[in-house]
């Protein structure tokens, strides 16, 4: 299954601070997940930072994508 475009738009505009993850449309989040999961597997952002951006646990076991 393809990240719909629009979760990129949002995954952007968290990690800067300007929305947060509850904010996200519910049709959305799952992929902005994959997106901030893909991030963590790529060194991109920490384990932490997954936290504080979407408000629960990165879970390495989650991450395959």
């Amino acid at each position: 299954m393809a990240v719909k475009a629009i979760a990129h738009s949002y995954w952007r505009s968290i990690k800067r601070g300007s929305r947060t993850f509850e904010s996200v449309l519910d049709p959305v989040k799952e992929d902005v997940r994959t997106l901030a999961r893909s991030d963590v597997a790529e060194g991109i952002i920490t384990p932490e930072e997954y936290q504080q951006y979407i408000g629960e646990a990165y879970e390495a076991d989650a991450a395959t994508i």
